[in-house]
């Protein structure tokens, strides 16, 4: 059977439209429901300022979409509902800035927070720097932007650190061998099911969220088969949950909430 393609422009790649045998069990749906319904009842965010970039910035930048979108409304809802706690966040990472839009929303929020770190990382500089831009722009005054390869550089030093992380990640399922560069494409290929990355990610993950109230937000569409991707989050005790999710174009978009589980109240 022939596969159907959609072009994108502002990730600029071809995205396949998603297979329709990926119907995920009962409970997950229920789970995919409710995150709708946050979704749909949820306040929109309000976007940080980009006035600084020009439309050549985003040749080299991902330009926000649908899934930022998602993400920052998704950590505002969070913020309301006490997902995350202002008074006990002390360090934010955000792995895979691109322009910074979610961390520097996020700062903005937590200007109650006492010296409160917020670090990012990329692969691609341009984006490091475009970041910082972003964050000087909005009022935000200190942004550690580290290059390297997703959290790499932050280990062991923030072992169990990091009060929010943020993960946008490359989740666009492409071969395999479109993997790993440092450029714009780094952005959106994500390699078999979208996973190659996230895969990766897991274990760094589990390592950087503090403890007891760590939590993580991370972008997946249902290509990266997101019911099966709770097992190696929950074989490094982490528990991944839907917490918004949206149609937009072909595809669905989930923010995923990532927490320690707590072995009194989580039995999965």
């Amino acid at each position: 059977q022939p596969q159907t393609y959609l072009t994108i422009i502002t990730m600029t790649e071809w995205h396949p439209l998603p297979s329709r045998d990926l119907a995920p069990s009962p409970m997950f749906q229920e789970l995919n429901s409710k995150a709708e319904e946050r979704a749909t009842s949820c306040e929109s965010a309000s976007m940080p300022s980009l006035d600084h970039l020009k439309m050549k910035d985003y040749e080299e930048v991902y330009e926000p979409s649908d899934d930022t979108f998602l993400l920052i409304d998704g950590l505002q809802l969070a913020l309301k509902e006490g997902e995350i706690c202002i008074d006990k966040t002390h360090t934010t990472l955000e792995i895979g800035c691109g322009t910074g839009v979610p961390t520097v929303f996020l700062a903005r929020q937590l200007v109650g927070a006492a010296s409160c770190v917020h670090i990012v990382t990329d692969v691609n500089p341009r984006a490091l720097q475009v970041a910082k831009a972003t964050a000087a722009a909005n009022g935000v005054p200190s942004l550690e932007a580290i290059e390297c390869d997703l959290a790499s550089a932050l280990l062991p030093r923030w072992e169990h650190g990091v009060d929010v992380l943020i993960f946008n990640p490359p989740y666009v399922p492409t071969p395999n061998d479109e993997v790993g560069g440092n450029g714009i494409e780094a952005s959106w290929a994500g390699g078999l099911n979208g996973r190659v990355v996230i895969d990766r990610a897991i274990p760094q993950i589990a390592k950087l969220l503090s403890k007891p109230r760590g939590v993580g937000f991370m972008i997946t569409v249902d290509d990266n088969l997101p019911e099966d991707l709770q097992k190696p989050f929950h074989s490094l005790a982490l528990k991944m949950e839907p917490w918004v999710r949206r149609r937009a174009r072909n595809e669905y978009l989930t923010v995923q909430k990532i927490s320690l589980i707590d072995d009194e109240h989580d039995n999965r």
